[in-house]
């Protein structure tokens, strides 16, 4: 039934979606992440992150940036 509900309010417009909460990072699960990740994230926080570094390298910037960042 919610299915038909969802319907007919995209239909008439009045289908209203709560926001989506951000994501919270941490800083353990940073090394489980690909260099790609890691320069999103760094995006993400103000911080432009070169690829062509190793991916701990990354991860220390990136944990310098936020621990400065406070």
């Amino acid at each position: 039934m919610k299915w038909l509900t969802k319907l007919i309010d995209k239909i008439v417009g009045t289908y209203y979606e709560p926001p989506k909460k951000p994501k919270v990072i941490r800083v353990g699960d940073l090394e489980y992440k690909t260099k790609k990740e890691l320069e999103t994230i760094g995006r993400k926080i103000g911080l432009e992150l070169d690829r062509r570094l190793s991916k701990q390298k990354l991860i220390n910037k990136i944990k310098f940036r936020v621990k400065n960042k406070r």
